[in-house]
């Protein structure tokens, strides 16, 4: 469970994003991210009860750093005003599907899918989508995924892939570049006691 403090913290730093009140926060920020750590550690014991990839997967593998890298960008605040953990078989640089936790007050999600798959592994996706595309729509059509996570989400392209027609009896699927699920906003309390369990 997220503590209060936690989510005072983020609030509190990105009304103050600059180096010296961050330095003059850092224990609020040790505690934040222990706070944040103990519930990535909790979500992968939970997950790797059904999916095995996670089994030994330690929340260290998991956590993005909160510094920006701001060498092309026009905003230079030096941190993100989140805390986010991809939790996948083999830590968060690897390929596989994977689940993703993003903390912060007001825009806080909880999902699971594959982004930005490199070129060769979009390929392999969409070939299995054209071999098992009754598989797929049976989970992304039900009543039970709309009720959770309404849509399929993630980037997709205006046409066709290279390599299909543009009237592809899957051309829905097949223009997704990423293929996300996932609860955000005001659906996922991260403060609720029984979030966790």
């Amino acid at each position: 469970m997220i503590e209060q403090s936690t989510l005072d913290f983020l609030a509190q730093l990105k009304h103050n994003n600059e180096r010296a009140w961050f330095n003059d926060h850092k224990d609020e920020y040790k505690a934040a991210l222990a706070n944040f750590t103990d519930l990535v550690a909790i979500l992968l014991h939970n997950i790797s009860g059904f999916d095995e990839r996670l089994v030994g997967v330690q929340p260290k593998e998991c956590l993005f750093r909160i510094y920006r890298d701001v060498r092309f960008s026009k905003d230079k605040s030096p941190y993100k005003t989140w805390f986010s953990a991809s939790m996948k078989g083999g830590g968060r640089n690897m390929l596989f599907p994977g689940y993703y936790i993003h903390l912060e007050p007001g825009n806080s999600y909880l999902g699971g899918g594959v982004w930005r798959p490199p070129k060769e592994a979009l390929q392999n996706i969409r070939e299995y989508i054209v071999n098992n595309y009754a598989d797929l729509e049976k989970i992304v059509l039900s009543k039970k995924f709309k009720n959770h996570f309404g849509e399929m989400g993630g980037e997709q392209l205006k046409t066709a892939p290279k390599g299909f027609p543009k009237d592809h009896p899957q051309i829905k699927w097949l223009r997704y570049k990423d293929f996300l699920a996932g609860c955000s906003k005001g659906n996922v309390d991260f403060t609720d006691s029984g979030f966790d369990s």
